[in-house]
């Protein structure tokens, strides 16, 4: 089966090219598409992996284009772990993250290393895919010229406004370069990276496989689903994206919305209201205050260690806020603290001011460039006062600085039939956060009537991924993928509860 995948990739732009030109020689594809080298691996890896024993790495070359075989070629960066398992299964799980832009090597070694990973290889092989773009693959789309941006921030009281011109000062250098390095950025999408994942797996000899997604990887697996739906075993979404949703123009007012309503679960509950009365209010007040009168303390500057002076107004609040209900699940908690005059908890987690250095925005600015489009500034508006807020939140890389960056960062949009929401009998299993505040509920449920073999769970008191709360969704996953014919056992799903937490003020 895979000896006639690869012969089909190549022959479908051939004769294309044949039945629209006249009679002439087609195009030679490039004869190194489809092999893998094998290299040193640039990550240290975990005890337990030994590179040459149980773990391979290396670069399978595939098209700039799949529709253009005889066109540039760009390595992929691949790691195959080995099944403990005298007789594996033939289909290898595929794990991809979140971003778009993390690097899937940085993150799933550890996972590998850990506990987790004897389970998920004790039937099949693992493979991680550093897609396109990413770090380890060739090109990165890395953009030093947005890190110098952040750097250059920290110890200044910039608000949303300038600092939004500064980071698209930055998009727009590291844009002018990689296009004058010869990078096609309009090449870095999903649908050419499903296509890398098709032939990279067929080119190391499976035929099928399974494919773990998480937050914005689970874009990519659908985008596999439906353009290879005959080698996809079983999917594993976890903070599913379905396609369809405009989430992108839709997020700003997600989130508020989702801030909004830990404030009246708190207002509602006695002992939170009694804990943190006129939280709402008072929120507000702050971030008007901080913004008129900023703080400044000291942070550890997550790239060199080095202690820095971080200056706090109301706008850094919001959008470090925001970056933190991706997980907290306690905000009312969390701003009470600030209104005592502690920022003790953002001070030790100030990345989102610093360089991601293991973040590729040049590829996230890409996907969601060609993927994602259609919406507006205005679309990013939210009404009232909850516009300090989500205002706020343009400091950093969401829709805003997106919708914006589209005057130069100028990428060809996805068809629109490949943005469509997802029609599929893939056996499919959804892990979903009910607290999310960028990915509501009513997404993944939408999606679940189109999937013919799907079973969704979502877990109360979790955000955005129900994977990073233990053991429930990672046991979940490994069942699903041993045995995609039935939905897991999701009775530990039931233990998950939203409850408030208070602590004493000190003011």
């Amino acid at each position: 089966m895979r000896f006639r995948y690869l012969s089909a990739l190549f022959l479908i732009p051939m004769i294309h090219f044949a039945a629209c030109s006249a009679p002439q020689p087609a195009p030679t594809p490039n004869p190194n598409i489809g092999q893998f080298e094998a290299a040193p691996c640039p990550v240290e890896l975990p005890p337990g992996l030994k590179l040459g024993d149980n773990v391979e790495f290396g670069y399978v070359t595939v098209p700039e284009r799949h529709a253009h075989p005889e066109g540039p070629v760009i390595q992929i960066a691949v790691a195959r772990f080995r099944s403990a398992a005298e007789n594996p299964a033939p289909d290898p799980v595929i794990l991809n993250t979140g971003g778009p832009g993390d690097s899937n090597m940085d993150q799933f070694l550890p996972l590998l290393g850990g506990p987790a990973g004897p389970m998920l290889l004790a039937q099949r092989d693992a493979l991680i895919i550093e897609l396109r773009g990413l770090r380890y693959s060739q090109p990165a789309l890395v953009c030093a010229e947005v890190y110098d941006a952040q750097l250059g921030m920290v110890g200044e009281d910039v608000k949303g406004p300038e600092a939004n011109r500064r980071l698209l000062d930055g998009m727009r250098a590291c844009h002018d370069r990689l296009v004058a390095e010869g990078v096609d950025l309009s090449a870095y999408n999903n649908v050419e990276t499903a296509w890398d994942i098709a032939l990279i797996t067929a080119s190391l000899g499976y035929d099928q496989f399974n494919l773990f997604g998480s937050s914005a990887g689970t874009i990519v697996a659908q985008h596999v689903m439906r353009e290879f739906p005959e080698r996809v075993r079983s999917v594993v979404l976890n903070a599913a994206v379905p396609l369809g949703w405009p989430f992108l123009g839709e997020m700003m007012p997600n989130a508020a919305a989702s801030l909004e309503n830990a404030f009246r679960l708190c207002a509602e509950d006695a002992a939170c209201n009694a804990a943190y009365p006129d939280l709402e209010d008072r929120f507000f007040a702050l971030l008007e205050q901080l913004n008129r009168e900023p703080v400044t303390v000291p942070v550890a500057n997550p790239v060199d260690g080095e202690t820095v002076d971080f200056v706090i107004n109301g706008d850094r609040v919001s959008t470090w806020l925001f970056s933190t209900m991706y997980t907290n699940t306690q905000v009312p908690a969390t701003i009470a603290r600030f209104l005592d005059g502690d920022f003790e908890e953002l001070q030790k987690s100030p990345q989102l001011f610093f360089p991601m250095t293991r973040f590729t925005y040049g590829l996230s600015y890409s996907i969601f460039g060609s993927e994602a489009m259609g919406y507006t500034v205005d679309d990013t508006t939210v009404p009232g006062r909850y516009a300090a807020f989500t205002d706020g939140c343009a400091m950093f890389f969401g829709p805003r600085l997106q919708a914006q960056a589209q005057e130069f960062w100028k990428v060809e949009p996805l068809d629109p039939e490949k943005r469509q929401p997802l029609h599929s009998d893939v056996p499919t299993l959804i892990l979903n956060g009910e607290l999310d505040h960028v990915i509501p509920p009513r997404y993944v449920e939408d999606a679940m009537g189109r999937l013919e073999n799907g079973h969704l769970f979502l877990f109360a008191g979790v955000a955005h991924s129900p994977v990073d709360y233990g053991d429930c969704a990672i046991g979940m996953l490994l069942q699903f993928i041993a045995d995609p014919s039935k939905a897991p056992d999701g009775t530990c799903v039931e233990q998950f509860t939203h409850e408030l937490k208070t602590e004493p003020s000190a003011g």
